[in-house]
Parts: structure tokens; sequence; C-alpha cells
């Protein structure tokens, strides 16, 4: 009876610890599972991840930013920097093609930056890619100053602009990347201030330049300057930006600009006539540009059909009218909108019309 007693024990005992064994099993094989399927989730996360930074990277390639010396602009006197910011947007087949490219630098608004154009570059490089448009380096310098803007000119007060433009960084791109290194393979464009800087910058330098772009440019008629101020379209940062590239003093204390009070005085009416030749004077400009023989190949004026800043669509109708008068080829187009580029502007118009004229 004991032995049996026993027996059935020891048989009980076997199947409970074998019971507990199998349990054990099936746990660590769920936890294994659901362990792999964490890890599963992490890979792809990780993937996706290494997939995206690659991504990015490759962007970064093909989007630059440059610290590039800036000789021009030293001793100014406002301390600006003796190198700056140019941004670089690279096409598509620049690494795995031995061809040169044109280049088309773009000039950014008052208080913008280099970086103004970022937000069309994936449908520029998409376009590029399908062959829609044409493969061009694009060039985006910096004219922002401790003012908020250079106008693109040269000053004894933010630096020599004009000079920075034109020799720094044509000369820096030139050296460092594949360009065509020739002036029917360049154009310049911009945006209002950088309208204005692009126009002035072509015009007196068609040696450097061959193709014009420019949206809602600052210009004047002949009451341009008096209209602004009567609307009071420009801030005190904006009138002592433009004073001191057009009409600076340094016997002034900073930012040594002079503004006109409108007084009537002589010495009002002389700076009135400098901020007049700012975004002014284009017969004058038109003549010197003409005296150099050496023509644009291509000239086109765009604004907004309701920019706030009235002044702007009759000055580029004004400065139409004198290319007009003086037989020079141009566009001057009304687009729907406002004082400001968008997707309409920079992929179906100014693009286009680089990609044409290179």
């Amino acid at each position: 009876m004991k032995k049996i007693l026993l027996i059935i024990f020891t048989v009980v005992i076997i199947l409970v610890l074998s019971a507990c064994s199998t349990n054990k099993a099936e746990t660590n094989q769920e936890l294994t599972e659901g362990d792999a399927g964490k890890q599963k989730v992490e890979q792809t996360t990780e993937d996706d991840s290494e997939e995206q930074e690659a991504e990015e990277n490759i962007e970064k390639e093909y989007i630059i930013n440059i610290s590039t010396p800036a000789p021009s602009l030293e001793n100014n006197k406002l301390g600006e920097e003796g190198e700056q910011t140019i941004r670089v947007f690279l096409p598509p087949s620049y690494y795995n093609s031995d061809k040169k490219y044109p280049v088309l630098y773009y000039l950014h608004g008052f208080s913008e930056s280099c970086n103004s154009l970022n937000s069309f570059y994936r449908s520029i490089k998409n376009r590029m890619e399908s062959s829609e448009l044409k493969e061009f380096i694009i060039v985006c310098p910096t004219g922002r100053t401790k003012l908020g803007g250079s106008f693109y000119v040269n000053s004894p007060i933010t630096g020599d602009w004009e000079d920075h433009i034109v020799k720094d960084v044509v000369g820096y791109v030139d050296s460092n990347f594949k360009t065509i290194a020739d002036s029917k393979s360049r154009g310049i464009a911009g945006f209002s201030m950088g309208g204005f800087g692009s126009i002035n910058l072509a015009l007196r330098h068609p040696d450097v330049f061959s193709c014009l772009y420019s949206f809602a440019p600052g210009l004047f008629d002949e009451n341009g300057l008096e209209k602004a101020f009567e609307n009071n379209d420009w801030d005190s940062g904006f009138k002592n930006a433009y004073g001191a590239a057009f009409s600076p003093d340094t016997d002034l204390p900073e930012p040594y600009a002079e503004i006109p009070a409108f007084d009537g005085s002589r010495g009002d009416n002389e700076i009135i006539a400098n901020w007049e030749n700012g975004f002014g004077n284009l017969e004058s400009k038109l003549n010197d540009y003409m005296d150099k023989n050496i023509e644009l190949k291509a000239i086109y004026i765009g604004y907004g059909k309701n920019d706030r800043y009235v002044w702007i669509p009759e000055g580029c109708r004004y400065f139409s009218k004198i290319l007009d008068d003086n037989g020079i080829n141009h566009k001057l187009v009304e687009l729907e909108g406002g004082h400001g580029i968008n997707n309409m502007i920079v992929l179906e118009n100014m693009l286009p019309f680089f990609a044409g004229n290179f």
C-alpha cells in the first residue's frame, strides 16, 4: 500500500513539474516573439531614420551654406563682417557629370536672408531631374546688414556691397564650383530691395551678367520718393538703412544716415537728391549702361497687381517706358498678387526665363 501511494505521489510530482516547464517555455516563447516584434519596430524606425538622414545628407550636398571672404566690405563704419554667407543650390547631375553649369545669382529683399529660396528647392530639383527645367546653379548671396539691408551698393557705412557681389561672390563661385565662367552664362535676379539690386548691378556690369529678372523692384518715377513718404511706407529702420546706403555721412552719429526732412533748405534738397538717386534717376543710369556698348541678352521686369507700395508698379512702368524710348527690348509683366514671391513667380516665371536664356 505504501508503495502504491509512493508511486502515485511520484507521478503527480512529475506531472506538476512537467506542466510548469511547459508554461515556462510558452511564456519564454511569447516574450521572445514580443521582443522580436519590438526589435522589428525599432529596426524599421531605425531604418526609416537612416533613410531620412541619408536623404538629408544628400540634400546637404546639393544645398550648401558657405562663409566666403568679403574683402570688399573691409573698413566699413558699422563693422560688418569680413566673411559673408552664400547659399548655393547645385543641380541634380552636379556630382555625376563633368559638365559646367550656368549660374543664377538671386538677391533677396530687405531684412531677408540668403535662405529666402529654401522653400522652392524640392520643386526646383524635381523639375530639373525631369528635364522640365534646364539645369543651372543658383547662388543666393547675403545682402543683409546690421541695419537690415545693403541695397547691394557701395557705401562707406555698410561696406562696398556692389563690389562684394560682382567681385567677391562671383569670383569665389567661379573658383570653387563647376561654372561656365562667362557673362553669357550668368544671370541676376532679385525681389524688392534685391529687385533694385539686380537692375542696378546688371546695368552697371553687363560684362558680368547677361540676363536680368527683377520682381517688385524698388524703382521711382518722377514722384516715387514723395509718394513713399506720403504713404508712410517706410519705418525708421528702413529709412536708416536707405540713408546709410545712398546718403551716408560719417560725421553723423550711428547709423550715419542722412534722412530728408522736406523743409526746403539747401542742405535738405541735397539729401533729397541723394535719395532720388537711389531708386530713381533711371534715365541717367540707363544712359550710363548704353555707353558701355554691351547689351543685356534679356530683361524681365515684373510686379504684383496689388502691390501695397503703389510707387513700385508705377516705377516699373516708368522704367519700361524709358527702355522703350531707347529701343531696348524687354518684357514688362503684371502678375496677380501683392508684394511678395510665390511658386508662380519663381517656378513658372523666373526660373524658366533663365533656362531659356542660358
